[in-house]
C-alpha cells in the first residue's frame, strides 16, 4: 500500500498578493528581535531557583492556556506574561491563587 503524496499547486502571485506578502515579511522581521528578547527573558526567569521560578516552570508545563490561568488567578494575561518574563512581580495573594491553580499545596515544615 502506497502513501498518497500531497500535490503542490503553484501559481504566480498577483501584484496585490506580492505587496501583502512583502508587508507581512517586513512586519515579521521588525517584530522578531523583540520576540527573541522576550523569549530569552522568559527562559532566564523560569530558570530562577526561587518560588517565582518554580511557579513560572509550572505555568509553562500546565495544559491550560495562559489566558485561562490568568482568568482563574484574577489577573490580566499581560500581567501573567510580564510575570513569566520577570518584568513584574505578583502580590502574595495572586501567588497563592496561582499556586492553587497549578496544584501546589503549601504545608508548614515539621
Amino acid at each position: 500500500m502506497t502513501t498518497p503524496q500531497a500535490r503542490r499547486i503553484t501559481r504566480e502571485l498577483t501584484p496585490e498578493e506580492q505587496n501583502r506578502l512583502r508587508r507581512q515579511r517586513e512586519q515579521i522581521a521588525s517584530e522578531l528581535p523583540d520576540l527573541a528578547e522576550r523569549d530569552r527573558m522568559r527562559k532566564e526567569a523560569s530558570e530562577e531557583v526561587t518560588l517565582s521560578g518554580e511557579l513560572r516552570r509550572a505555568v509553562h508545563g500546565c495544559p491550560l492556556s495562559l489566558t485561562t490561568i490568568a482568568d482563574r488567578a484574577g489577573i490580566s494575561p499581560l500581567a501573567l506574561d510580564e510575570f513569566l518574563t520577570g518584568e513584574r512581580t505578583l502580590r502574595s495573594d495572586v501567588l497563592d491563587r496561582l499556586a492553587c491553580i497549578l496544584g501546589y499545596v503549601l504545608q508548614p515544615k515539621v
